[in-house]
């Protein structure tokens, strides 16, 4: 039996086997659904946004920060509790105080850093030291102060006019999924809030976990929002246009069992999600409905040219089961070729989106044409319209007209306005922000500039140094070597705040009143540090390894951006070589801050270098099912439209390229390459039925054209409804999607006819294989 025969005889099938066919479907989504519920309960939310699962699980960088937190602890998981107002009341003192007690308690917590413990070395008269607890041992405006002004607890724990207080929180190291994580912040927000702030002082929380697992709650809950939402605005959409109700929902319902089949698949497979995979089941509605859209219009045409449901849906299957196919290979393949990305981020998504894209054709497949049977002939057929044709032929039809008369002009019309989208998306560049999913305004976003305008910010980065030799940090040329890399940091404006063996010798050494800025000798600085051992304090604790071989200079910085960072890095790193020059020393710089810099900047090498993939893959994939290059060369034209429109919409917006937006590029190609699929198969079976260019194309634009229409319509509905999200993330995919679909639509209907009309030769074409 031929493969259009098979494909006829399993339409036919559906129909008769409806009933079953349904229970079925329905037994597979329960265990499905079990199966995921239950792994879900068992092992939390399998979502992990850390910079490490996002951006690289392997090589050079990430062993370095590995083979140094191994040394030094992580910097990454400390969680902020912001104090601001008048704190110089015993009062406001005594509730902090209570809030850091309570704390430490949690369980989760390795320690909490609060001024209450900090020290301050000071000369005593008959030259020791003593340590000074000024919270303890002065008034409270006065201890505040001099916390404020101390080069290391200034900026750190107190800020420089005493107006704001910090709690550092550090997690415990094994809370690093956003399920460990969760119950954690959760404890240590109802801490810092118990009993309610004094009247004039505030709390906010803020820090890398907390930013961390926000997002993803945050992102969790726009999924659950908007994805009944635009489900209800594609159950309006799809019913308005097709004007039957039952018909209307068919492929929406389609599309949510693909989803749910999915999701539970990758959640069975044990797949983690991250930023970018986590719109993955928005991804499958977007696509899915699309073909899901085509298989309802094609069953109407075929049960209006013979009134038998069962012989006009096998048709159905027969004629669509190729185009949908080829829609879904090829942007299966398209996410699949970003498997060999570097980035992780990347990677997964190419991976999850590839499994996505397949389910999604078998449940399209496999629910739309049961669905279909279920409806009853009479449902099917279109309502006429009011005023004769319906609005949407006649657009069509008249799209159909001007670009027949004039494809010349149409082709160059569409070359201007995507060289106009790439005029105003050439300033767009790579960049990454913690906060780049939050609006302006909103709590993270006012904490985050909080501690960074009042303290010393949240994000870490740091040089490490491994001199070669045990108790070589405490010589006096590797303390200069040192406070030359410190100094250089310190001269970055995006740099709030450092610490290093040189800083921590420096203010050891003017407590005991030494010459110069740091010890002369290195019997001086062993002295000093003896003195200071004694006096019950480690200046180099934290910044120097047991043995005295490994420093680092640590420090805190805002959230200047990913372009900013990786500058920084590249000017300090010259100043660090410089300083250790001929030493033999080895200098890292490092940090989650720098990682997820360098991370975002090859993520655009990646994506890149993934589409040019697509796009190869596109056209062999074309060329050997069409069996026509030239076709399958046409296809990728109106393809690159909306890559230029989604990047000039970036450019208007004034937005960079980040991980929270660059998905958009791929789902251009993704949209675009499935609608000129069902284009180009609808015209070349035209062609073969005896047509020649003009009659075919007209006739491709009021069948398949009709669908294309119909499904970028409900589609723009649909995800102009997540506009309105809270979380940039989500509100730049809606706007780039829908910017998106609006250009595949031009493409495919007014640049794609203009490329056939110009280079498809006149007559009828031969029947094809």
């Amino acid at each position: 039996m031929r493969p259009a025969e098979l494909l006829d005889a399993l339409g036919r099938a559906q129909h008769r086997r409806r009933f079953g066919a349904l229970a079925a479907l329905v037994a597979l989504t329960v265990a499905l659904l079990g199966l995921a519920g239950a792994r879900a309960l068992r092992e939390g939310a399998p979502v992990d946004f850390t910079p490490q699962a996002i951006f690289l699980d392997a090589g050079p960088e990430l062993d370095a920060l590995r083979r140094i937190e191994a040394t030094f602890g992580r910097e990454d998981n400390d969680v902020l509790v912001l104090v601001s107002g008048d704190l110089g009341s015993a009062g406001a003192l005594g509730w902090l105080r209570g809030r850091a007690e309570a704390l430490r308690a949690l369980p989760g917590v390795e320690r909490v850093d609060s001024p209450f413990e900090a020290g301050v070395l000071r000369g005593t008269p008959d030259g020791g030291l003593e340590l000074l607890r000024p919270l303890d041992a002065l008034p409270p405006a006065e201890g505040l102060a001099v916390l404020g002004a101390d080069l290391l607890w200034g900026r750190l724990l107190v800020s420089p006019d005493g107006r704001t207080a910090a709690l550092r929180v550090r997690v415990a190291p094994h809370a690093e999924r956003v399920a460990d994580l969760e119950p954690v912040l959760a404890g240590v927000a109802a801490a810092a809030t118990a009993g309610g702030a004094p009247p004039g002082v505030e709390v906010q929380l803020t820090g890398v976990p907390w930013v961390r697992v926000e997002v993803v709650q945050r992102m969790l809950a726009d999924q659950a929002r908007f994805v009944p939402l635009v489900g209800l605005c594609f159950a309006a959409a799809t019913t308005l246009l097709f004007r039957r109700l039952w018909l209307g929902l068919v492929p929406l319902v389609a599309v949510l069992l693909a989803d749910a089949w999915t999701v539970a698949a990758l959640v069975i497979g044990g797949v983690t999600f991250n930023v970018l995979s986590v719109l993955v089941p928005t991804l499958v509605i977007i696509i899915g409905i699309a073909d899901g859209v085509h298989l309802t219009a094609r069953y109407r045409e075929e049960l209006a040219a013979d009134a038998d449901p069962e012989a006009a849906l096998g048709r159905t299957v027969r004629e669509m089961a190729l185009p949908c196919f080829l829609t879904t290979f090829t942007t299966a393949a398209g996410f699949g070729s970003l498997a060999v990305a570097e980035t992780r981020v990347l990677r997964d998504f190419g991976v999850h989106s590839a499994v996505a894209m397949l389910v999604c054709y078998v449940a399209v497949m496999g629910v739309v044409p049961v669905l279909l049977a279920l409806v009853p002939p009479d449902r099917v057929a279109a309502r006429p319209a009011a005023g004769g044709e319906p609005p949407e032929l006649r657009a069509l039809s008249a799209i159909d007209r001007m670009v027949a008369r004039r494809p010349g002009w149409a082709l160059a019309g569409s070359a201007a306005l995507s060289l106009l989208a790439l005029g105003l998306g050439a300033g767009v560049r790579g960049n990454s922000h913690l906060l780049e999913m939050y609006a302006p305004g909103s709590p993270t976003w006012r904490a985050i500039h909080a501690a960074q305008d009042e303290l010393s910010g949240v994000i870490p980065i740091f040089a490490h140094v491994d001199l070669g030799a045990p108790g070589a940090v405490t010589t006096a040329d590797a303390l200069r070597r040192v406070d030359a890399v410190e100094a250089a940091l310190r001269a970055e404006g995006m740099v709030l705040w450092t610490r290093s063996p040189a800083s921590a010798l420096r203010g050891l050494h003017a407590a005991l009143g030494g010459e110069g800025p740091l010890p002369a000798t290195d019997e001086a600085a062993a002295q000093e540090l003896m003195v200071a051992e004694l006096s019950g304090d480690d200046p180099l604790a934290g910044v120097a390894d047991p043995t005295r071989q490994q420093a680092r200079v640590l420090a805190l910085v805002a959230d200047a951006g990913g372009r900013e960072t990786l500058a920084m890095r590249d000017r300090v790193g010259a100043a660090a070589a410089a300083a250790f020059e001929g030493t033999g020393a080895r200098v890292t710089l490092t940090g989650d801050g720098l990682l997820a810099a360098a991370g975002v900047d090859r993520l655009i090498t990646d994506l890149l270098e993934g589409l040019a993939l697509v796009f190869a893959i596109i056209l062999g994939t074309l060329g050997l099912l069409l069996r026509d290059l030239r076709l399958a060369l046409l296809a990728c034209v109106p393809n690159l439209a909306p890559l230029a429109f989604t990047l000039g919409a970036l450019g208007l917006m004034g937005a960079d390229l980040q991980t929270s937006n660059i998905v958009s590029f791929t789902v251009a190609v993704g949209l675009a390459v499935d609608d000129t699929i069902h284009f180009l198969i609808r015209y070349r079976q035209e062609r073969d039925r005896g047509y020649g260019p003009a009659p075919a194309v007209r006739r491709t634009f009021l069948g398949a054209g009709h669908a294309i229409l119909t499904t970028t319509l409900l589609l723009v509905v649909g995800f102009s409804v997540l506009i309105a999200s809270d979380l940039t993330s989500t509100r730049h995919f809606g706007l780039l999607s829908t910017v998106t679909l609006v250009a595949a639509l031009l493409a495919d209907l007014v640049l794609l006819p203009a490329l056939l009309h110009l280079t498809e030769r006149p007559g009828p074409r031969s029947p094809g294989p």
